[in-house]
C-alpha cells in the first residue's frame, strides 16, 4: 500500500482502470459474459487495492461506521427491490439524472476545493445510490422473469451485468459513508 500510494504513475493507473473497467463489463456482459467475468474479478481486485490507499487515511473506526451503515442500507434496499410491488423505474431515473447532475458538480467542486460542499455532496450521493440500490434489484428480478428460459440473452451475462451493478451501488456507498463519517488516521 505504502509503496502504490508513494508512486502516482501506478496510483493515477489504478485510477483510470477503476473508472474505465466497468463500462468495460457492461459493454460486454450479454455479448461476451466469460470476458465481462474476467473484467469483473480483476475489477474487484483492483477495487481491493484502491480501498487499501483510501483506507490508509482512515480510522479505523470511521471504516467500520462506514461499512456497517453501507450494509444495513444495501441490505435494506435490496429487499425493498425484492418485494417492492411498486414500479421503481420511474424514481430509479430521476436518481440516475440525479447522480449525472451530481458528478458534474463533484468535478467542478475539484477545482473550489470546497469540503462543506463536498459533504453535502457526499450526502446527496448516499440517497442517490440508496435509491439505485432498489432500483438496480428490481431491475434484475424484471429482467431475470422477463427473459428466463427464453433463450434470448445469456442468464450468466445478466448474472455479470447484475453483479456489476449491485456492487458498484454497494461501493459508492461505502465510499459516500467513509467520506461522511471520516475521520483521518493523520498517517
Amino acid at each position: 500500500v505504502t509503496y502504490i500510494a508513494t508512486h502516482q504513475g501506478i496510483m493515477w493507473i489504478g485510477m483510470i482502470l477503476w473508472f474505465v473497467m466497468p463500462f468495460v463489463v457492461s459493454m460486454q456482459a450479454l455479448k461476451r459474459p466469460t470476458l465481462a467475468f474476467t473484467v469483473l474479478m480483476l475489477y474487484a481486485i483492483l477495487s481491493g487495492f484502491v480501498f487499501a490507499t483510501i483506507a490508509w487515511a482512515y480510522t479505523g473506526a470511521s471504516i467500520a461506521a462506514a461499512f456497517v451503515s453501507a450494509s444495513a442500507i444495501f441490505i435494506t434496499m435490496t429487499t425493498i427491490g425484492l418485494v417492492t410491488h411498486k414500479n421503481l423505474d420511474r424514481i430509479g431515473a430521476q436518481a440516475s439524472a440525479a447522480l449525472i447532475a451530481l458528478i458534474i458538480a463533484m468535478i467542478i467542486n475539484m477545482f473550489l476545493r470546497s469540503s462543506a460542499i463536498a459533504f453535502v455532496f457526499s450526502i446527496i450521493a448516499v440517497l442517490i445510490f440508496t435509491v439505485l440500490t432498489a432500483y438496480d434489484t428490481q431491475k434484475m428480478k424484471q429482467m431475470y422473469n422477463q427473459y428466463s428460459g427464453s433463450g434470448q440473452i445469456s442468464m450468466n451475462g445478466l448474472a455479470v451485468f447484475g453483479a456489476l451493478q449491485l456492487y458498484l451501488d454497494f461501493v459508492n456507498l461505502f465510499l459516500q459513508l467513509l467520506s461522511i463519517f471520516g475521520n483521518s488516521s493523520d498517517r
